[in-house]
């Protein structure tokens, strides 16, 4: 090696500069990590405002009320649910199945309700009033199919994976997977409280018109002040029927992931499909 190979290989500038040039990398991939961190908090923190406002504040309330109660340890080591010291799987799922029985009932209920309430003269004139009522109608029909639906497979919710799950789910709810489990689990009662909520919403409204007009204006269909109201409606009831479409197959993807799990041996998220 020659002398000007000895000098270029030991200059101490070089290596100072090689050495700031890898601290200003690592100081820029650090600054990407946490913008990375600190917008999936803030996507996670909407998604969960977003659900518990959709759930009507019961998503909080069945997280608090139904998850594992364990301790630090415990819940570090994710342990099987007969290691939890206070309430077991077991005892969960019958709370919730007596919940689910009501949910049933209020249900097959609101639903005939609901259509009732389109006999009422004049609400099927009314853009706002019949959106409510087929809302409602939509509403109440969910939360009757989905209660059924977890009521006809509660043996299937016993079991060990069901169980797994909800041991997963229950230390916070930061995991997508969990807020997936608890809104799913809390779906048909919310259901059920949207259902009554449209239900007097449009006594509401009817009570409101009749007193502030004399009766309801019917809408002027052809008119074009009408269009935007028909359009809103339509797009909202749209959305609450694809919405209720994507519970229902939520609770059918639990109960047959389960299955599948303990056919196959494979531990994975029923509902999300993740490890």
């Amino acid at each position: 090696m020659d002398e000007n190979s000895q000098v270029t290989a030991y200059n101490p500038g070089l290596q100072s500069s090689w050495i700031q040039d890898q601290i200003r990398s690592l100081h820029s991939v650090q600054s990407e990590l946490e913008q990375k961190v600190k917008n999936f908090n803030i996507r996670h923190t909407i998604c969960i405002v977003l659900w518990t406002t959709l759930t009507l504040g019961l998503l909080p309330v069945y997280y608090a009320e139904y998850r594992a109660e364990t301790t630090g340890a415990e819940t570090a080591s994710l342990p099987s649910p007969a290691d939890t010291e206070v309430r077991s799987w077991k005892d969960v799922t019958k709370d919730l199945i007596k919940i689910w029985v009501l949910v049933c009932k209020g249900g097959l209920f609101l639903g005939p309700l609901s259509l009732t309430l389109l006999q009422i003269h004049g609400v099927t004139d009314s853009t706002l009033a019949r959106t409510l009522t087929i809302a409602a109608c939509v509403c109440g029909g969910s939360a009757f199919l989905l209660s059924a639906v977890f009521i006809s497979m509660r043996s299937k919710l016993s079991r060990g994976r069901v169980a797994h799950l909800w041991v997963e789910a229950s230390p916070s709810l930061s995991a997508p997977k969990a807020v997936i489990f608890w809104t799913t689990l809390v779906s048909p009662m919310s259901y059920l409280m949207w259902s009554m909520l449209f239900c007097i919403l449009t006594l509401l409204v009817v009570a409101w018109n009749k007193y502030t007009g004399g009766g309801i204006t019917p809408d002027a269909g052809n008119s074009e002040g009408a269009k935007p109201a028909l359009i809103i409606s339509g797009v909202f009831l749209t959305t609450l029927i694809i919405g209720s479409i994507v519970q229902v197959r939520r609770a059918i993807a639990l109960i047959r992931g389960i299955a599948a799990c303990e056919a196959t041996g494979a531990v994975r998220h029923p509902v999300s499909g993740n490890p």
